[in-house]
């Protein structure tokens, strides 16, 4: 299953989630499926560190080699490379019965030849640092040029290296408590019934972060106790301030999870009009909202252009732009090999337009939320500053939400920045801009 999960990333594009559940588990444990998991996702992003240790061993160039056969390789490599819990003559075997399924007699006495030949990463040579700092980072960490390149020029080498490190670590799950159902103390109560112990979260007072993760089949997620949403995304809706009977815009809303978080804020009270372009991805929104017993949330199947004709001016409006994600890079591991330079110029241009069609929506003394899953100053605090330039009704609001528990890492002033290895998060940036009253 997991061969064919990097199939699909590799021949066709597919996002490695997607793929993963696409891939026939339903019959596996939960052991097995978290296995899956870590399997797919742990070889894309590894997959620079891996090719580099693979090409070392081989006589031809990965790339030259057929698709299954490189990605057996990449698959037992990774097994050997980073996980102690599989041993390396069952990785070795693993992969040596896939390649004799996809390939051949001689393909499958190459892949045993070639990850015999591997060892732990610790173990392993990489490029020489002194050489060029930049290409061992990239290679050792596994992480594209450019974005390494971009780091060292922000954060200096040392910590550039600690944030390359944390990406490679397993995201933590969290879920969000649903303010109209329940509150934190009171299901984690429950989950505790369940043997599955839930530490608070460190921001969102509605965070939690429950071990083992629960199942999604259980009563506590059909009844719409909770959603599962990571900490950074959840201190969105708190930046927004919403209130209740206030009617509030979510611009770009699917699949749902700051929609439905910013109604429970409101107490379900008002109106949350929930936009989005992309109508099979509204349904979630929908659906999501069904769950969690929320009647304040309106769909609207709309791009964000396109929400001033149904709403007119309203209070408060988010935008959660479409960026190049790569604060997030420990849930979605392609994403670090799906961009470049050119990429992430073109997202900031679509960024800017789409913050100037939001700021359009807010009314007098209103508020506008911009935020994204990513840091670069392209995506981020360049968008914001565009805006200021062109509206000279709107400012930067420099003061975190009372409702959380601690700001985060502070931007340069015209937002907050979120980074994975300073505040255990995943990487984000919000900014509140007001605008002025009549």
């Amino acid at each position: 299953m997991a061969l064919q999960a990097l199939l699909a990333v590799d021949e066709s594009g597919a996002f490695a989630n997607l793929s993963i559940a696409r891939a026939p588990a339903a019959s596996l444990s939960s052991a097995d499926q978290a296995l899956l998991v870590q399997l797919v996702y742990g070889t894309i992003s590894m997959r620079l560190a891996i090719d580099f240790q693979l090409n070392a061993r081989l006589r031809k160039p990965l790339e030259t080699l057929p698709t299954a056969i490189r990605n057996v390789l990449r698959l037992g490599a990774y097994q050997i490379m980073y996980l102690a819990k599989v041993p390396p003559h069952a990785a070795v075997n693993e992969a040596v019965n896939l390649a004799h399924r996809f390939g051949h007699v001689g393909t499958a006495g190459l892949v045993n030849a070639v990850l015999r030949r591997l060892a732990p990463a610790d173990l392993l040579a990489w490029p020489d640092e002194a050489l060029d700092t930049v290409h061992y980072l990239a290679v050792r960490y596994s992480h594209p040029h450019f974005l390494v390149a971009r780091y060292v020029r922000r954060l200096g080498l040392t910590e550039t290296e600690e944030l390359l490190r944390v990406n490679n670590l397993p995201p933590r799950f969290s879920i969000r408590v649903n303010a109209t159902r329940a509150d934190p103390p009171q299901l984690a109560a429950r989950f505790l019934e369940r043997g599955i112990v839930a530490d608070a979260g460190k921001y969102v007072p509605e965070i939690l972060y429950p071990m083992p993760t629960p199942l999604f089949t259980d009563e506590l997620f059909t009844t719409g106790l909770y959603s599962v949403q990571g900490e950074a995304s959840a201190m969105c809706a708190h930046f927004l301030s919403p209130k209740p009977r206030e009617r509030v815009v979510d611009l770009c809303a699917a699949p749902g999870g700051k929609a439905t978080h910013l109604a429970e804020l409101m107490g379900d009270q008002g109106e949350v009009v929930a936009f989005d372009r992309n109508a099979r991805r509204l349904k979630l929104v929908a659906e999501n909202a069904l769950r969690l017993g929320l009647k304040s949330v309106r769909p609207i199947h709309k791009a964000a252009e396109e929400a001033f004709g149904v709403t007119g001016a309203v209070e408060k409006v988010l935008l959660d732009a479409p960026c190049s994600g790569f604060g997030v890079l420990r849930h979605k591991p392609d994403l670090r090999w799906r961009h470049n330079e050119d990429s992430v110029r073109d997202l900031a241009v679509n960024q800017r337009q789409m913050i100037v069609s939001a700021a359009e929506l807010v009314a007098p003394g209103g508020t506008l939320v911009y935020s994204v899953c990513t840091t670069e100053p392209e995506e981020t605090t360049d968008v914001v500053a565009h805006l200021l330039a062109l509206r000279t009704d709107f400012t930067a609001v420099k003061t975190r939400p009372l409702t959380l528990r601690r700001a985060p890492s502070a931007g340069d002033g015209l937002g907050y920045y979120v980074w994975p290895h300073r505040d255990q998060l995943d990487g984000f940036f919000i900014a509140t801009l007001r605008r002025a009253g009549i």
